[in-house]
């Protein structure tokens, strides 16, 4: 008994008990709130550019571009705009303008030659500039690298998990499948966690109930993925109601591992349900059919529909 405990811990321990938002995001990522000593110290500025979307980090390349032009563009033009050959200028903005355009030839290495250094101050900003420039974008390089190649679970789940008749009783049930049509994953294996208010010597406290799934293992994953646990008089959820699931505060937490062909490498997702995303007395509508060619065709914009069904 001790071992089963200590295998079905997921590190959320008894401390959440008062927490009244969702363990795992939706994202995957975990809802919990950190308070560090020093905050840039425990912050890896490589794995933030790596993970953030790829809008957030195209608008900070953007910015970084503009703001390191602008600061050179700056020494250009109070060292003295007699120090650059070549302007054309006649407003104190059109000089500024010349000098920032100029910053952007000289960072990248363009060098498209009408203006050009004058003296040694002005030919000093230039060096210095060049090699901010190239090693700045030789990091630009590595980070678009890095999230080029970098492994990923692409995986999408339905939006809702249901309680589904199934033989002669019911089952909790979700759908999932691999979001990028060419990436092929195997191997893959899934992990459900029930976490849930009880009241143990008259105190609320959430448990956390691993359940046992039809088919928790499959090798090969081309297909969408109904993951089925059925309900028993072993299973944390028999004989609960709509409402027992409400007062419960109950979060379905779900751990996807499996690995990806493509990069030859072991690859993890997170998930979860609550209570609110679980919809009780339902059934899935299939997603397959037959094409013309006699393939099995998978509408994968249907994997979230279902139709109400009385239990």
């Amino acid at each position: 008994m001790k071992k089963k405990e200590e295998e079905s811990e997921l590190g959320f321990g008894t401390k959440t008990s008062s927490q009244k938002t969702r363990l795992i995001n939706k994202d995957g990522s975990f809802n919990i709130e950190r308070i560090e000593e020093s905050g840039f110290g425990s912050t890896s500025v490589y794995h933030a550019l790596i993970t953030m979307p790829w809008r957030k980090f195209n608008f900070l390349v953007f910015i970084y571009f503009i703001v390191i032009n602008f600061i050179f563009a700056s020494c250009y033009y109070f060292s003295g705009m007699d120090g650059l050959k070549g302007w054309e200028a006649a407003s104190e903005k059109d000089k500024f303008l010349e000098a920032f355009f100029f910053s952007t030839q000289t960072l990248s290495t363009v060098g498209f030659g009408r203006i050009s250094p004058g003296n040694n101050i002005s030919s000093s900003i230039a060096a210095i500039e060049s090699l901010v420039g190239l090693l700045g974008f030789a990091l630009a390089t590595g980070l678009l690298y890095g999230r080029f190649s970098r492994p990923e679970a692409n995986i999408i789940f339905s939006k809702y998990a249901i309680i589904a008749p199934f033989k002669n009783g019911t089952a909790f049930q979700f759908r999932l499948a691999n979001k990028i049509r060419n990436s092929q994953l195997t191997d893959m294996t899934c992990r459900v966690t029930v976490a849930r208010y009880e009241i143990e010597n008259g105190v609320r406290i959430r448990r956390f109930r691993p359940i046992d799934l039809e088919l928790k293992n499959i090798v090969f994953f081309p297909m969408s993925w109904t993951i089925n646990h059925i309900i028993t008089e072993d299973s944390p959820l028999w004989n609960m109601t709509a409402k027992d699931y409400d007062e419960a505060d109950v979060e379905f937490l779900i751990s996807l591992n499996g690995f990806d062909d493509t990069f030859s490498q072991n690859v993890s997702t997170r998930h979860s349900f609550t209570h609110e995303e679980l919809i009780y007395g339902a059934k899935f509508i299939s997603v397959f059919s037959t094409n013309a060619k006699g393939q099995t065709l998978q509408d994968l914009r249907k994997l979230s529909d279902f139709e109400k069904i009385e239990l």
